[in-house]
């Protein structure tokens, strides 16, 4: 095996490279351990790293193409994240620029905050340091979060309503931003000095912090506080612009508990929805999308009919949106008894006729349509495989059809809309519901 030429190896190596364990996970019901999968091929490749030096070198970069960080945090406001250590062994193994995707995973909740119904807070700069610095090594074509929703919130520098945060039962969210390609890094911002700011966290844990409530208090500068809030600016979020992201995924996981409530149609999820799209109080009445996001994915297990409305009043400027509103063939929450107890399962599927049928109006509504409707080219429902809702739509849609000409069915699960010439429009790349998979320089598949 000695005389074998490197090449060679590397392209065997190659077939013993499996995709990215959230390539087909994004979708499922968010938990801490949904990505703690080893798939054959993954075990077979660090076998491989184990037979000699060279061949450790040769499968090394694979082997870190798709990083999972888990943090342990203490606190939110007192800034305990450090990336520093895990970036420094990338950089030392010359790893940083194999890195496709990167997911952060953080299990900690801020129980003082949830107590008081207030949103916990990180510090503008913490957080502009620690994209800083992941980005300054990183260039990821997926970047991920899995965390509790307050945490998210506080990631995003925005506002979460938790009054009926009780009644949701919510653990994780997801939310993911990708890119089919790796650009110009002209835009990369630099890096800080490690060091000075590790001694500035330091002295920020020592003072006191404030939490954001239900209803921001003013800022401490007089100036600003006799603004009227309508007319301040929201704190920025530098993760959503750090990269040219073309894909935006949400994952809001079961909403099946509150079904269990009186009045369930009243309550309001725990969601980071609004504040993405910009459709609430300040400071989430600005949206967090780029320009650069052309595809929109939102995926939750029997939303709220309600809830699903503020997606529909403010959908961003995108080319496709991709809805997936029941659990999956493999999901089995309906079987599980503990989950459905008390639950009238006709709300259920009421809720999901109730949704869809406000979204395919939207789609299919003759004349001027609002918003950012009429940008949109592609409608894919993850939903195909309920063939009493894919039907359902289907019918609205055959009926638009003789209206207007517009939307067609693709094929199961996928609208596409016309031109006024009759023209579909331009094939891209393939998305399994987020970004879709790149074909490398040399040919190689690469998950994204």
């Amino acid at each position: 095996m000695d005389r074998v030429p490197p090449e060679i190896l590397l392209h065997i190596f190659d077939f013993l490279d499996g995709t990215a364990p959230s390539q087909a996970r994004l979708h499922d019901q968010p938990s801490y351990g949904m990505l703690e999968v080893e798939d054959q091929l993954s075990l077979r490749l660090k076998s491989v790293s184990l037979v000699c030096k060279d061949w450790r070198t040769f499968v090394l970069p694979s082997l870190f193409r798709h990083i999972q960080w888990k943090p342990k945090m203490s606190s939110l406001r007192a800034f305990t994240l450090n990336p520093i250590p895990l970036l420094r062994f990338l950089e030392d193994n010359k790893l940083d620029r194999s890195v496709t995707t990167f997911t952060l995973i953080v299990d900690f909740v801020d129980r003082e905050a949830d107590a008081r119904h207030v949103t916990p807070e990180i510090r503008t700069v913490d957080l502009e340091w620690l994209w800083d610095q992941l980005f300054s090594v990183i260039d990821p074509l997926r970047f991920t979060i899995i965390a509790p929703p307050t945490t998210l919130a506080a990631f995003m520098s925005r506002m979460l309503f938790l009054d009926d945060a009780w009644s949701f039962s919510i653990p994780y969210h997801i939310l993911s931003l990708g890119r089919t390609t790796r650009g110009s890094l002209n835009g990369k911002s630099s890096s800080y000095n490690i060091e000075a700011h590790l001694s500035d966290l330091h002295l920020s844990n020592l003072e006191p912090s404030t939490a954001r409530t239900s209803q921001p208090a003013a800022p401490p500068s007089s100036s600003s506080a006799s603004c009227p809030t309508r007319n301040r600016k929201p704190p920025a979020c530098p993760l959503f612009t750090i990269r040219p992201w073309t894909s935006l995924l949400l994952n809001e996981g079961s909403f099946i508990k509150v079904y269990q409530t009186y009045e369930f149609f009243f309550r309001r999820p725990p969601s980071m929805l609004g504040a993405l799209l910009g459709g609430e109080e300040y400071p989430n009445n600005t949206s967090l999308i780029p320009s650069t996001v052309t595809d929109f994915n939102y995926i939750a297990i029997f939303p709220l009919a309600s809830h699903f409305e503020t997606l529909l009043r403010h959908l961003p400027r995108v080319e496709r949106l991709f809805v997936q509103l029941t659990p999956g063939p493999e999901n089995q929450i309906l079987q599980n008894e503990e989950e459905i107890r008390h639950i009238d399962m006709t709300d259920l599927w009421l809720e999901r006729n109730t949704a869809y049928g406000s979204l395919i109006r939207e789609l299919t509504l003759d004349g001027d349509q609002p918003g950012n409707w009429a940008g949109l080219r592609v409608f894919e429902s993850g939903d195909a495989a309920d063939r009493e809702a894919w039907e359902m739509a289907v019918q609205f849609v055959e009926r638009s059809e003789v209206e207007t000409g517009a939307w067609k069915v693709e094929r199961d699960g996928v609208f596409v809309k016309h031109d006024e010439d009759g023209n579909p429009p331009d094939a891209k790349e393939d998305v399994d519901g987020h970004a879709g998979a790149v074909v490398s320089p040399g040919g190689q598949l690469l998950s994204v």
